[in-house]
């Protein structure tokens, strides 16, 4: 369901719903509020690109990289999605975000038995999930952020005993990366192969690498000129014409 005022949410969770997206509206959450959730076994998503009474969280990570360089970004998503609003952020100190808040919230929940689950709420495509995880493990750490990345978001749509986690009998469909997210949780989108239905892809093409090789195709979406990055001037300046 769609989460809001506390008091909302707890009749909501009484009727009978499993969860909500979004984060409560009181933070830090105290331990009654937690306890009932927890008890309860709901599935909390804080939905934390847009989470909290501060600016939305997704505005930090706009600002912390130039994401509309990454080259990744740039063969996956056309232009028009990458460019614009990527290239003008606000720049505010990383403490007037709420997000460390929501996820202790999600965390004490989840030490009283409840579950999380994560998304992006569709203002960035591919980055915003692992920004999601980033944030979660501010509070969750590590270890139990990929857990709500994975395990619990199985469980949410009824599917951990194929999904979630690595054991004989589920689905080897696995994200290989190139370094370890215990270690720094970034790393979580440094992805190297994925691996779905027996078939394994170069995570930066998509070209298949086994059981057989084959690239992926062009990207046909690409303008690459209007992906250009140099001082080369425009207008008269073209034509040698005056400024």
């Amino acid at each position: 369901a769609e989460g809001g005022d506390l008091f909302y949410n707890l009749g909501m969770i009484m009727d009978g719903q499993t969860g909500w997206e979004h984060s409560l509206s009181y933070i830090p959450l105290f331990s009654d509020a937690t306890r009932f959730f927890g008890k309860a076994g709901i599935v909390y998503s804080p939905t934390f690109v847009v989470a909290g009474p501060a600016e939305h969280n997704i505005e930090f990570f706009f600002a912390d990289t130039d994401v509309w360089r990454d080259p990744k970004q740039r063969r996956w998503m056309p232009w028009r999605q990458n460019v614009g609003h990527l290239r003008r952020r606000v720049l505010r100190p990383e403490t007037d975000y709420a997000y460390p808040l929501v996820a202790q919230g999600l965390s004490d929940i989840l030490a009283e038995g409840g579950y999380g689950a994560l998304g992006s709420h569709g203002e960035h495509h591919a980055l915003a999930v692992h920004w999601e995880v980033w944030m979660a493990a501010s509070a969750l750490g590590p270890m139990d952020a990929l857990r709500v990345a994975s395990l619990h978001g199985a469980h949410f749509l009824g599917v951990e005993a194929d999904l979630g986690s690595i054991r004989v009998g589920k689905l080897g469909d696995l994200l290989v990366l190139e370094g370890n997210p215990l270690e720094d949780i970034r790393t979580t989108a440094a992805i190297r192969w994925v691996v779905k239905g027996g078939t394994v892809w170069d995570a930066e093409t998509l070209d298949e690498v086994w059981p057989r090789r084959r690239p992926f195709g062009p990207y046909t979406w690409i303008d690459e000129d209007a992906l250009r990055d140099d001082v080369r001037p425009v207008g008269e300046w073209n034509r040698g014409g005056p400024p």
